[in-house]
Order: C-alpha cells, then structure tokens, then sequence
C-alpha cells in the first residue's frame, strides 16, 4: 500500500502554552511512553501510513532505552495538533508545526499527543461540525408541511417563517460537510487514555473534496469537558490532495460495453468512496458504485479489493488492485479492465428479471432528492444490477419531486432489455392505512381530482385506486401491509376506517347506505 502523510500532534507543558513549535516535556515515565509509541508505530504501519523507516528505527532506539525526550523530539517535527486536559478534565487545543496534507477520499492518519494533568482515563473523542454524513431530512416535504400549516392556521406566519429559517440553515449546514474524522482505538491502540501525563492517541482524517480547506477540529473526554471560550477547537487550514481517478472498462459475457456494479475496500474493510459523505449517483445506504464502461470513480491510492459483477444473474468476482499515480500528472486517469460472468441467462428460459417496488427516495433509505436522484441515476443501478424492468414507484415522501419524471410509457432512458418505469405506490398519503398498493404500468400518474397533489382528493379506501390503474391498462396489487392493517379502533388502520365511514355517510345518519357506499366501492351493506 501507498504511503500517506502521517500527521502527528503533541502536546506540551504547562498547558497554556500552545504555540506552532512544541517543546519536550520534561520528566516523563519513559518505559509506559515508550510502550505507547511502540503501539503507536504498529498502528501506523497497520493502517498503511508507516513513519520513514529512519525516523521509526530511532524511536524504536528511543523507546528500549526508556528516553522520553528523545521520543518526544524525534515526534515533535510532525506535530499537527496539541491537546491538553486540566486538572478539572476540560480540554485545550492548539496547532503544532506539521503541515495539514491529507489525501482525499482515503483515511490519513493523525497522531496525537494527548498531555493529561487530570490523570482521566476516559476515551479522547474528536468531533468537527465539517463531519457527518449530507443527507438527513426531506428538505422539500417539511418546507412544503410547514407551508400547509400556516394554510390551515396551526402556525402563524410568523412561526412559520422561523421555522423556514431554520430549515435552510440546517440545509446550509450540511452541504458544508466534507470530512469523517475518527479516533482509532482497534488493537494495538486503546480505547481509553491511561491516565499516563503524556502519552499518544491516533485519530483518522477523511475528506470527500480536495483543495485547500478549512475545518474546524475539536477534543473532548466526554460531555462538558471541552474548554470554555473555544479553546477546545481549533481552526485548520487542510491541503486536501485530489484522489486518483480510476477509469473502469467493463465488458459482458456477450463482449458487448456495459455498466457493472463495483464495492472497493481497503485492508481494514472500510468502504470507498465513503457512503456518508456520498452524492448521486453514488447512494450512502449501500456499499457499492455503479459505473458504465468508461466511467470514472475517485479512489485513494494504495492497495484494494475490488469486488465486481452486476445483479443475481452473475458472478461476483474479487480482485486486488493497487491504485497509484496522483491524479493531476497529467498523464489521464488509470485505467481497469474488468469482463463480467453469468452463471445463468434466465431470458434464455423464457424468464425476464426485474423489480417492481424500487424507490428514488424516503423509505429508510434517501431522503434528500435535491441531492441529485434523478431519473438517470435510477436507471444506473437497474442496468447495474442486470435487470430486465425496473419499476420506479413514486410514494408519500419526495412525491413533488419525483413524479416529474414520470411518462406514461417506458422511460425514454430505456434499452431494448432494460426497461424503466415510473409508476405509484400509495404510502404515506391516501389509502395507505389499508395496506400500500402498487400501481403499475399507469398512463396518468394524476387520481382524477387530486390536482397533481398528495394531499387532495386520493380516497381512502384501496378499491377505488386499484379500479383507477386497471381502468388505464395498468397493474396493481398490495406489495405489504400499511401500518398495521388489522382493525384496531386505537390504531391507524381503525383511524381510517373511520374516516372512511365518515366520508361516505353523506347524510350524517351514523350508517351507510347502499348509494352512499358505491361511492367508496365498499361491499353492499
């Protein structure tokens, strides 16, 4: 595996003094110190960002003979950051001499030395508000609920404009996320500081962008331990050197160029490009990419296993690459060759694969369709996973946004044997306390009344909307239960059962009539 830049941070005393350069710290145990380096040193070279083989020889040196300023010089060069704890357990950070480098979309390692006058054994966390995943909320839906809110007057315009703010704010705060940072705490590091007054930690460092980049870095040892006046975060200015583009030719058995379905790992079975900090057409709830013959993916350099195939028809195979090169040289991106296997052809048999409930938003899965799930990345991952059909259904969350990629035929995306469809499921809006159905091969996504909505005029029953589909050529059925679906007065399914007998009880009687219930295709009375 290629080497990365080891960033190492120390610390020294007392522990107002942070500075660029770091001072050795006197009168440190040397046998624990030196033991901790040495795990230290492992963990590097486990992680695949080893010290120069000169610079690890001498702490090796350093470490059997028990010298803990010679550690500490030899280390000090590298320093990055500087964190120190109190005797009451609150925390300071500084910045130390070593330049900020690290390598876009791979792990680099940082080291940190922690000096610990509060003798806590507690974990060292790090957190950075640049870090975290990009999706979270379905920013169109609750604008659109707060907007029906103020319409129907639960909130004032006031209240309603706040929360607004708020929503963009939080929206704001997210597109600004670049980076995952993490301690290492696997063997042979530990998961708890030992209570040593100086000793060292190895935290890691990934970022989604390149360039130079800011963020902010920040230590605690547990909830209210982080210095007041911000002095528990510190700002740094990151030079984030670009992946490597890896340009994939992906033949099938057929010879013919098509679009495979990819999962790289490193050695410690980390995923990349890393789901959290994904955007489409590459999803963050699973572990594969998919890509067409000719497409490029951003990876870090070093040694991988690639793991590639396309849907249940094929083989999936498994190869170890090593990426290099930089990926601004100059000289285009590295290139992999990759021919796909099927241990079956269904169509061969008369049979055709394919998947009628696929969803491009909500669910457990994304949320955030301005983020780009559009109908081009939908059909990707169909073609990726060697399906004949693909059946996009369009339900309650993102229904705005999705259904504008609707057609009353086949996708215009669509190959002879790759198929995609826009079609419906009722969930999360009209019938869906009955049980969700799926409506297929629709000519008009539009219930008659509902003015191209969720909200209006869909019935609650599930009758009328199967009868809707059948009546224009389509395909329908339940595809599971809703909430529930048992008749439980006290549950969803008993609410709108309710509601549904109130809706057809036009004359307020408290039953419902022969002509009152051919209105909601209900079983005569």
């Amino acid at each position: 595996m290629s080497r990365q830049l080891a960033l190492i941070c120390v610390f020294t005393l007392p522990v107002a003094a942070f500075a660029q350069k770091v001072e050795v710290v006197p009168n440190v145990e040397g046998q624990p110190l030196g033991q901790n380096v040495q795990r230290l040193l492992q963990a590097l070279e486990f992680a695949g960002s080893p010290l120069s083989a000169e610079t690890t020889k001498a702490l090796e040196d350093a470490a059997n003979a028990r010298d803990a300023e010679k550690l500490q010089k030899l280390l000090d060069p590298h320093v990055l950051l500087v964190v120190g704890i109190n005797p009451e357990s609150r925390v300071k950070v500084g910045r130390g001499p070593a330049e900020a480098v690290i390598q876009q979309h791979a792990f680099t390692p940082i080291i940190i030395k922690v000096l610990n006058e509060s003798t806590v054994k507690k974990g060292l966390r790090i957190q950075s508000p640049q870090a975290g995943p990009r999706q979270k909320t379905d920013y169109g839906g609750v604008l659109a609920e707060i907007e029906k809110r103020i319409q129907d007057g639960r909130l004032t315009a006031e209240e309603g404009a706040k929360q607004k703010e708020r929503l963009q704010k939080e929206k704001e705060e997210f597109k600004n996320r670049f980076l995952q940072v993490q301690m290492f705490t696997a063997k042979p590091m530990t998961e708890a500081l030992s209570g040593l007054k100086v000793e060292y930690a190895l935290a890691l460092i990934y970022s989604s962008e390149a360039g130079k980049l800011e963020a902010t870095i920040g230590f605690d040892v547990g909830q209210g331990t982080q210095d007041l006046g911000f002095r528990g975060e510190v700002p740094v200015l990151f030079s984030v050197k670009p992946a490597i583009p890896v340009k994939l030719r992906i033949t099938d058995y057929d010879g013919k160029p098509t679009v495979g379905r990819f999962t790289f790992k490193d050695r410690l079975g980390r995923v990349y490009p890393l789901r959290p900090n994904r955007l489409a057409p590459d999803f963050f709830f699973q572990d594969q990419v998919y890509r067409p013959d000719g497409g490029t993916v951003l990876l870090p350099p070093g040694e991988l296993t690639m793991t590639y195939g396309r849907g249940p028809e094929y083989v999936q195979k498994e190869k170890k690459i090593v990426v290099a090169g930089t990926g601004n040289d100059g000289v285009g991106p590295m290139e992999l060759a990759v021919k796909l296997e099927r241990w079956i052809n269904a169509s061969d048999y008369g049979w055709y694969s394919g998947d009628h409930h696929i969803h491009a938003a909500g669910c457990a899965h994304y949320t955030v369709p301005t983020e780009g799930v559009t109908a081009e990345d939908m059909f990707l991952h169909v073609k990726g996973e060697g399906l004949n059909v693909g059946c996009n259904l369009t339900w309650g969350p993102c229904f705005e946004f999705q259904r504008q990629f609707f057609e009353p035929t086949v996708s215009k995306l669509s190959e002879p044997f790759c198929v995609l469809k826009y079609d419906l499921e009722i969930s999360g809006f009209g019938s869906q306390a009955m049980g969700h159905v799926c409506l297929l091969n629709l000519k008009d996504q539009t219930y008659p009344g509902s003015d191209g909505t969720k909200e209006k005029g869909w019935p609650k029953w599930t009758t009328p909307v199967m009868r809707w589909a059948k009546q224009q050529g389509g395909y329908t059925g339940y595809a599971h239960s809703g909430s529930g679906l048992m008749f439980d007065p006290a549950g969803n399914a008993g609410v709108a059962a309710k509601g549904i007998i109130a809706w057809l009880d036009a004359d307020r009687s408290g039953a419902i009539e022969r002509a009152e219930a051919a209105k909601g295709v209900l079983p005569e009375p």
